[in-house]
This record gives C-alpha cells, structure tokens and sequence, in this order.
C-alpha cells in the first residue's frame, strides 16, 4: 500500500529480460502494479520474438541464458524443457569440452543445477544453431542489408581460420563444428530441426510467457514521452551531423520519430498475426 501510495507512476526503461536470474518474477510483479508503462529494449524484443515461434530468436534467448547459467528462468520461469537441446549437445559434442562456450556464473541456480561441462556444450550447440538461422536469414533478405552477419560459409574448414568481409584472415579458437556441411553450411540437420521444432513448441504454448509478453505489448512500446521527457531504450540512428538518419524498411525510408512508429507497429503486427493463424 505504502508503495503504492508513493509511486504514482513506474517507468522501465528496457531490458527486463537477461539482465538478472528470475525475469518471469518481474513481470509477474509488473502485472500487479497500478501505472506501469515499459520502453522495450532489445533483449525484451528477443523474448517477444521467441514467444511468437522465430527460431532465430529463440536460440538468441537461449544462447544468452545458458552462457550466464540463467536456467532458472528458462526451466521454473517459463517450464521450458531443455531435455531435448541437452541430449542433442551432450550426443553431438561428446568428445568436445568446448572451452570457449563455458558458461560464466554469475548466479547459482537454485533448482536444477546443471553441469558446467554440459551447459558448454549446450552453448556451443545452440550457438551454431543460432548462426546457421541468422545466416540464412539474412541471406535471404538482402533489404537488411546485414549480409556481413552470415559468416560460416566464410570459414575455411582445412585451414581453421575464417575471413571477414573486410578480407582480413583470423585463426578460429574452435574448430570442430560436426553439424556443419560445408557445401550447405546454413542448413540444420535433422536433428537440429527436431531440437529446434520442440523448443518452438515449448516457448508458443507457455501460458505464462505468452501473458507477460502481452503485457509488454499492452503497456510498453519502443519509447512514450512523459512530462516532457523522452523515454526510450537504446539509441536513435543518426548521421555524422546529428541529424536523423533515413533507414530501409521494407523498401520505404523513415527516420526519427516516424521510423519508431513504424518499428513498433511492425513488432506488433508480426506478434498478434502469428497468433491469429494459429486460432485458424
């Protein structure tokens, strides 16, 4: 009541999620709270996007929750059942200790600790998942403009070194990627694709992740002005001068407050679309 009384009104400015072990408690409290009104940040787009089924996004998620040992939020927050991701990297990277891919912990897990050596290679696994998605995404969208994104088909497998699109050549500190067909590097393999298709399962049908989603959309937004203050997450493309830079979406150019509008009508759009086909 007391706190109640003294906040009138509450504004969070972004990243609720992977910026600590239990996001699910935050939102839950948010849910309660009387004014609210949440400026999304990056991270929490990624957890919009994994709920709506985009497995780039959900290895995005993924990948960051395991690298900080954050399976509290994954397995008690949200019920996500990491059997299948573990049984697939333990199989797949057996022999691997996959030392660039430890975890770092920051936090102890409370429930369900997880070996350390198993997170790693869960890690790695999700990770190159992760590439392969992205890369073939942003292939295929040339409007993104991100094609320097899309690196495997840049590694040279004999050698062990890749070479950026600046055409400068570095050693890798990994070299054993098993899943990867270097004539298809983007393509999953059969037992990605079964990972993959159980995990978009988990994170479309959790009740719980879909509500607090839904208040993220319901109450926030990419920014809101508020006593003549803006408020928002994370920068705002500009030029050289200052001046608002123009950006490509979907072949228009918008910038300033225009590109942020149309941005978040977009998030919007794609969120509810995705669960209109699935009532149909």
């Amino acid at each position: 009541l007391i706190q109640n009384l003294t906040i009138d009104n509450l504004h969070i400015i972004g990243d609720i999620f992977d910026r600590g072990p239990r996001a699910d408690i935050i939102m839950k409290e948010l849910m309660n709270f009387h004014d609210v009104d949440i400026q999304w940040g990056n991270h929490d787009i990624s957890w919009m996007g994994a709920a709506a089924g985009n497995l780039a996004c959900i290895c995005n998620v993924l990948r960051i929750a395991i690298s900080y040992n954050s399976f509290d939020v994954l397995e008690d927050g949200y019920g996500i059942n990491l059997r299948p991701l573990s049984m697939f990297a333990a199989k797949v990277y057996q022999d691997d200790p996959c030392v660039q891919f430890m975890p770092k912990i920051l936090d102890e897990n409370i429930y369900d600790a997880v070996d350390p050596g198993l997170a790693a290679k869960m890690h790695k696994a999700i990770a190159v998942i992760q590439f392969k998605l992205e890369g073939k995404l942003v292939r295929r969208h040339k409007e993104f403009q991100m094609e320097d994104r899309a690196l495997l088909h840049r590694i040279n497998p004999e050698k062990g070194t890749i070479t950026l699109p600046d055409g400068k050549e570095y050693p890798l500190r990994d070299n054993n990627f098993p899943t990867i067909d270097w004539k298809h590097p983007y393509e999953l393999t059969a037992g990605e694709k079964e990972v993959m298709d159980k995990l978009s399962s988990a994170f479309r049908n959790c009740e719980k992740l879909q509500n607090h989603i839904r208040l993220l959309l319901d109450k926030g937004g990419l920014y809101t002005v508020y006593n003549g203050n803006l408020l928002f997450h994370g920068s705002i493309p500009l030029n050289e001068d200052g001046t608002f830079r123009e950006v490509q979406i979907y072949g228009k150019s918008y910038k300033g407050k225009e590109l942020y509008d149309v941005l978040e009508t977009y998030v919007r759009r794609a969120f509810y679309s995705v669960g209109k086909e699935e009532q149909k």
